[in-house]
């Protein structure tokens, strides 16, 4: 409920399968706390005949009438949204097109996050999340057209590396329309451990006191594995994700054929039952990869990095 004794901000990120808006309720001591959370599930961007990344048309009215919609939720609240987009955005040959269009037609001005500027803004919230000043951290961040890795220590990012690997993108190259065969799987895999053989010179010799999982994907891979919903409030046993249980998650997955039939999995997150299999894949190789046992979830990614740069160096 609208409070004008405390201080309102909204944070938009524009990824490749939504739209995601959070409104957060501004303590006067800073911390903060979720006032509205809406996620808008689109799939931003196309690929011509040559290959080359777009927005279609289409992209650009629905984009319009999303962000007046969320623009017009802020304003009940006195607050300015600041938006992000990341690598469907990014990647699109008009992106510039893009970007005036709405400006001019919302007055919303998106920044475009590199890959390098969004890992930073996640590595940013995570350290938030997890105030162990003297541990280091490895973030790993899935989103629909990127993943993003994130080694530092305190307040330093010590390695970082941003993939063109996507749980939309990846569904698109091996699972059209979501569905899912046994030679399509063994194909993602074999792509994934070629693009993840390049971590190894930088992280050959990164042992990180805590793996944070910081994305909707690893959130929902992880509900699964617990058996809950993730619109449930996750307990501190629940945030865990251990290699097993991973296993045991993608195995579930990959025996549904069809988004239909993976809808019908108990708790698992219907918006997503035509990627997770991707992303769970991802995750997969992202765990082999780097050897890793388990990770925790964060409760902060993208969004909360943008607003504690808001709030503090503003």
């Amino acid at each position: 409920m609208f409070d004008a004794a405390f201080k309102y901000t909204a944070i938009l990120d524009i990824g490749s399968n939504s739209f995601h808006f959070v409104l957060y309720k501004i303590q006067h001591d800073n911390s903060f706390t979720v006032e509205v959370g809406k996620r808008i599930v689109y799939r931003l961007g196309e690929t011509d005949e040559f290959g080359k990344a777009y927005l279609s048309e289409s992209n650009f009215i629905e984009a319009k009438k999303n962000i007046s919609e969320l623009n017009e939720l802020a304003a009940t609240y006195s607050a300015k949204i600041s938006a992000t987009a990341t690598s469907a955005v990014r990647e699109a040959e008009n992106k510039t097109d893009f970007l005036r269009f709405i400006k001019n037609e919302t007055g919303i001005e998106i920044e475009l996050l590199s890959g390098e500027r969004e890992a930073e803004l996640i590595y940013k919230a995570a350290k938030y999340g997890f105030p162990a000043d003297e541990k280091s951290m490895l973030c790993v961040d899935i989103g629909g057209g990127s993943t993003e890795l994130i080694f530092g220590k305190k307040d330093e990012i010590l390695f970082m590396h941003s993939f063109r690997v996507g749980a939309v993108r990846l569904t698109k190259k091996f699972f059209k329309e979501g569905i899912i065969a046994s030679k399509n799987v063994a194909e993602c895999r074999n792509f994934l451990v070629k693009e993840f053989e390049l971590l190894k010179p930088g992280f050959s010799n990164v042992h990180p006191d805590i793996v944070s999982g910081n994305s909707g994907t690893i959130y929902a891979v992880t509900a699964l594995a617990h058996n809950k919903s993730v619109t449930e409030p996750f307990i501190l046993t629940q945030k865990r994700l251990t290699k097993v249980m991973l296993s045991k998650v993608i195995d579930l997955l990959l025996a549904k054929v069809t988004p239909g039939e993976r809808k019908e999995i108990p708790f698992i997150e219907v918006d997503r039952a035509d990627v997770l299999p991707a992303g769970a894949l991802i995750l997969e190789a992202v765990f082999e990869a780097l050897t890793l046992n388990e990770m925790v979830l964060s409760d902060y990614s993208v969004r909360e990095g943008k607003l504690l740069e808001i709030l503090y160096e503003s």
